[in-house]
């Protein structure tokens, strides 16, 4: 049995422990808060409850897999409902309603809205670039760059960046801000972003979106019940600021108060953990974020919504009146969506205002696209090589990506690395 310190209790930290338990290790969890579950409990002020990030996921063998894989299958906690698809509203006042998990569906979509036949033969040319995409990168831990060679850099064309990629393949304006334009509120400048990233939108068209019921929360109560089951030893309020270091290898982990031993260090808190030096990637500056509460007189929206236009505009909702904007604060977001013809101005009772200094305090969002290159400057690369097995890393701040898929496959990885305990 080994011992290991997982440190962080959000999504990234719960799945870690969770796996890691049921390979018969002794786990102890340590979160700096009072609570679990970390970005997945969402933003509350003054009791109401606004999700900062979509809550929907694609890929959902990602959360099948580790239900499955630490004790009872997911059909048996939660239940995953499969949503609609986004809707996409164009500066012309043109509209696409774009369905997910059916390409038939959305061929059909695409041209009734656009009357052009572009779209599936582009998404069609996606699928090589994402099995090799998923699994040389996002179902493995890197080591560094011979990690990708280049029988795996040709199918990825890894130097055609996202702009060049969507001015080149795409005619139609319209389809190339529904490519471009979610990057960009990700906080990422498409002519440094690979064009590999395109393949989320194969991912969606095969996989489509999905909801979980009771949303988020109930995600995070059912991998906090996970843990009792696994018997993991949770310590709340506990805060982790360094790595007890003994040659290149990790030994424990100091806290505000006290020192645990550990054979091996799961880091999957957004802070960076002296002494190791801070990581050459820059930080993805996040869309400000508007929150507002709707009355029931309120139009009826789809609860994924991108308006496209200068500047673009992303609203998501639970289906309880809360909503969240995404934008750039180049104007009011709610102006911004009436020019689209998405009018709830007279309809908000309740607003809060978030910008992007407010959200990075709340958390790490991810690293921002520097060319393909820079994926191998995330936490996280090459640390099982450098520290002999001793330490990983999950989460927002770390390889392969800060997504619920990208986090749930990184402690799939991780596990699989570390093995099961001797019996």
């Amino acid at each position: 049995m080994t011992q290991v310190v997982v440190v962080g209790g959000g999504f990234a930290g719960l799945s870690a422990a969770a796996r890691l338990a049921k390979l018969r290790h002794d786990v102890t969890l340590i979160e700096g808060s009072d609570e679990l579950g970390g970005r997945l409990r969402g933003h509350t002020i003054d009791g109401r409850t606004w999700q900062l990030s979509p809550d929907t996921v694609t890929l959902p063998g990602v959360l099948r897999d580790l239900f499955r894989k630490s004790g009872r299958p997911i059909e048996r906690v939660v239940d995953l409902v499969q949503v609609d698809g986004r809707r996409h509203v164009f500066a012309d006042r043109s509209v696409l309603d774009l369905p997910m998990g059916n390409r038939g569906d959305q061929h059909e979509a695409v041209v009734e809205a656009f009357g052009v036949d572009e779209w599936s033969p582009w998404v069609d040319t996606l699928a090589d670039p994402w099995d090799v995409l998923r699994r040389s990168v996002l179902e493995r831990l890197l080591d560094g760059r011979d990690d990708i060679d280049r029988s795996t850099r040709r199918p990825l064309d890894v130097r055609r960046t996202l702009a060049r990629l969507a001015r080149k393949d795409l005619s139609d304006d319209r389809l190339r801000e529904i490519v471009l334009d979610g990057v960009r509120l990700d906080g990422h400048h498409p002519p440094a972003t690979p064009g590999f990233l395109a393949v989320e939108h194969y991912v969606e068209r095969s996989f489509g979106r999905w909801r979980v019921d009771g949303g988020l929360p109930a995600l995070a109560d059912a991998l906090v019940t996970r843990l009792e089951e696994r018997q993991v030893d949770v310590r709340t309020g506990v805060r982790a600021h360094e790595l007890e270091m003994s040659s290149d290898r990790v030994t424990g982990v100091a806290t505000q108060d006290d020192r645990l031993d550990a054979e091996v260090v799961v880091w999957c808190a957004p802070t960076w953990p002296a002494p190791l030096a801070p990581p050459p990637a820059m930080p993805a500056i996040p869309a400000s974020r508007t929150l507002l509460t709707l009355d029931d007189e309120a139009p009826e929206l789809p609860l994924d919504l991108i308006a496209h236009g200068d500047p673009p505009v992303r609203a998501w909702g639970d289906g309880s009146g809360q909503w969240t904007l995404a934008h750039h604060n180049a104007e009011d977001p709610v102006t911004a969506l009436a020019r689209v013809g998405v009018r709830v101005k007279d309809h908000v009772v309740e607003r809060h205002d978030l910008s992007p200094t407010d959200l990075v305090r709340l958390g790490h969002w991810g690293w921002t696209w520097q060319g393909w290159t820079s994926l191998f400057d995330r936490p996280g690369v090459g640390t099982k090589q450098r520290f002999g097995g001793t330490l990983f890393m999950a989460g927002a701040h770390a390889h392969p990506g800060g997504t619920i898929e990208e986090i749930g496959s990184a402690t799939a990885a991780i596990a699989e690395a570390i093995g099961p305990a001797p019996r």
